[in-house]
């Protein structure tokens, strides 16, 4: 008698994931062909004529799209860096803390250029999938800079009760920063890196300054 093989389960119920290489090989396709034909229009079957492997792999390893693309968020390495600023201490003064916090994001972000402009461009398209991403990510952006800025307040440094407000505001400077990038504006396109990276970082300081000038104590 032969006992049929089950898919291994972890302990949240799901199938444990096997094969990193095929891992990664899906990934790899997934993200090459969601950021040229869109997270909509691209099919399993493509995934896997693209990474040279059958669908039946596919899911063995992801159930859905959708479980795709979270895993491309899981695996670019926001949810480490956000996790890792939740944990940020206000020992530095609060403007070179949060030069410091953009500058991180900045190079995070440029280095994920394809990634992000997909899960922004999907998601003003109106995809639920990327839409969830997107809101995923700068809901955790913004509740680690609230618990960094209400150290800040503790310390004296910020008004009480302007951190929740202050997050957004920052965050939503540097995005749109990052997104002028995307597209060329303010001479922030640069083809190479470290130029678009430095570009932002110079466009960013002083409106970053002007922002908590406005609310320091």
């Amino acid at each position: 008698m032969v006992t049929k093989r089950k898919d291994p389960v972890g302990t949240n119920g799901k199938r444990t994931r096997r094969g990193p290489y095929t891992r990664k090989q899906i990934l790899d396709a997934s993200l090459s062909l969601f950021s040229q034909q869109g997270f909509a229009r691209t099919t399993v079957r493509d995934i896997a004529r693209k990474a040279g492997i059958t669908d039946a792999a596919i899911y063995y390893h992801f159930e859905s799209k959708r479980e795709l693309l979270e895993a491309l968020v899981e695996e670019r390495g926001f949810l480490t860096s956000l996790e890792n600023l939740e944990r940020v201490e206000a020992g530095l003064p609060l403007q070179e803390f949060v030069l410091w916090m953009a500058a991180g994001a900045i190079n995070l972000m440029d280095a994920n250029r394809d990634f992000l402009r997909l899960i922004i461009m999907e998601g003003i398209g109106g995809d639920e999938a990327a839409l969830e991403q997107y809101t995923r990510l700068m809901d955790l952006w913004e509740r680690a800079l609230i618990k960094v800025f209400a150290r800040y307040e503790d310390k004296g440094e910020l008004p009480k009760g302007i951190s929740a407000e202050l997050a957004p505001h920052i965050i939503y400077t540097i995005l749109m920063a990052f997104q002028d990038s995307l597209i060329g504006r303010h001479g922030l396109g640069s083809p190479t890196a470290e130029r678009r990276q430095e570009a932002l970082r110079s466009f960013l300081g002083p409106s970053l300054d002007r922002l908590l000038r406005g609310v320091a104590c």
